[in-house]
């Protein structure tokens, strides 16, 4: 769990580096890996619950 939270914590670095980066040279490579940032976020929440799904599921069964 730890990990998970690592890594979503890293994720929302990356996005806050990333759109301060595009602030500061209008760059739109930085929206572009902001966005990869969001989705790889967005992955790794849907896995997590995804996970908790299947774990209420086997506990239900």
């Amino acid at each position: 769990m730890l990990g998970i939270r690592l890594l979503l914590i890293a994720v929302g670095i990356l996005m806050v580096v990333s759109l301060l980066g595009y602030s500061l040279s209008r760059d739109p490579r930085w929206l572009r890996f902001a966005g990869l940032s969001l989705r790889g976020g967005l992955a790794l929440v849907v896995l997590l619950m995804l996970a908790y799904l299947v774990e209420r599921l086997v506990m239900v069964f």
